[in-house]
């Protein structure tokens, strides 16, 4: 598995190169201040990007050498849940609010998102809970529903910010790993009706979210409230074509985009780098989906196992949500594309779940596609 982790590390290295390199083109304009030319403020949030990227990168150093079957320890997974709560409800009181929602706090001049911590608590949790009760996964309420009554506690306090984004995916995660671990098809299937219904009661209760939605169905009427995101966004890939304008080059960035540099950083992509780099940055997705499979395949128990599929399915499912958001084929959400937009804590907590996926790397072991035939002796 040397191979593949090698690999690994050049994928998303070259993802975190390009955010680096499209948030400082969209950072700028959004951090210069019309009554200062302070080079400081043009580029702070360059400067904020490459310093979580340095976070990131000793968190994965760290994770990398961390055995992942510590996780196991009762010391270390109550210290993960319980932190990762306490954050969750600090929130919710403390919280700065933005937009309507109280998703931040502000720590020494930092911004802190504790929904980015329970996408890795959440991943790390249900692998050691689904583990080591493999033996009951195929029953219903004593296997199948703790592990997402789980996740569906922290997903809960997340809604509560108000946020449906990241429970929706944290959802998809926690049903994929059971999954994996042996859940029957038709207790998934069942699972569905009930996540269906509470979001659709969650849509029709919350007037932002309705609108989101209804103006996702017809954006040219809401252009100037709701749709506006959309239609920029659309408007910056018809820009950009095949080959883009060029590096730095785009325009909707100018305050015509919202969100350029973080929900949205996909549409500047295509805007200045055209259809060609927009395949390419998916590409780097698809190939990371493929050796963090081939890692789970390969690892040495059902632990590695989950956490590497739990990984790789959160992350690939939120990097196709933020896609399918910015290109118009799904309602806006307010999710970043890992990797590449200016995160704050999400960027540090992705490098830091690409360590376990390296971890779990480093213990797997190569298995042949088909047993080797011994020819038979005369």
């Amino acid at each position: 598995m040397k191979r593949d982790a090698v690999v690994l590390v050049n994928v998303v290295m070259a993802l975190v190169l390009v955010g680096v390199l499209m948030v400082y083109s969209a950072g700028t304009v959004r951090g210069y201040q019309a009554n200062s030319d302070a080079m400081g403020h043009t580029f702070r949030y360059l400067w904020g990007q490459v310093l979580r990227v340095g976070i990131g990168l000793t968190l994965l150093f760290l994770a990398a050498r961390f055995d992942y079957h510590n996780y196991r320890k009762r010391k270390v997974l109550w210290g993960i849940g319980l932190a990762t709560i306490f954050l969750l409800v600090i929130v919710l009181i403390l919280g700065e609010e933005v937009n309507g929602a109280r998703r931040w706090i502000r720590i020494f001049g930092f911004s802190i998102q504790p929904s980015d911590f329970a996408r890795i608590a959440v991943v790390i949790l249900l692998a050691v809970k689904l583990s080591e009760n493999q033996d009951l996964i195929r029953s219903l309420w004593r296997g199948f529903v703790p592990p997402l009554m789980l996740a569906g506690f922290f997903a809960g306090l997340i809604i509560l910010e108000p946020d449906i984004g990241t429970p929706f995916v944290l959802g998809c995660t926690a049903l994929t790993m059971a999954l994996m671990a042996g859940a029957k098809v038709w207790h998934f299937i069942l699972a569905i009706g009930p996540a269906a219904a509470i979001g659709l009661t969650y849509i029709q209760l919350n007037p932002h979210a309705y609108r989101r939605v209804y103006s996702f169905r017809n954006p040219v009427e809401y252009r100037l409230d709701e749709g506006w995101q959309l239609l920029q966004s659309l408007w910056a890939f018809a820009r950009g074509g095949i080959f883009g304008q060029g590096p730095g080059a785009g325009q909707q960035k100018l305050h015509y985009l919202p969100e350029a540099h973080s929900d949205f950083i996909f549409a500047v992509l295509g805007e200045e780098w055209g259809l060609v780099g927009t395949l390419a940055v998916a590409t780097l997705f698809v190939v990371f989906v493929v050796i963090a499979l081939r890692i789970a395949v390969c690892a040495p128990d059902l632990l590695g196992s989950l956490l590497a599929g739990g990984i790789a399915t959160i992350i690939a499912l939120q990097a196709a949500l933020n896609m399918g958001v910015t290109t118009g084929l799904l309602p806006t959400k307010g999710l970043t594309l890992p990797f590449i937009s200016a995160g704050g804590t999400a960027l540090i907590v992705y490098l830091a779940m690409i360590g376990v996926l390296l971890n779990v790397a480093g213990q797997a072991v190569e298995r042949d596609p088909a047993p080797k035939r011994v020819a038979a002796s005369a």
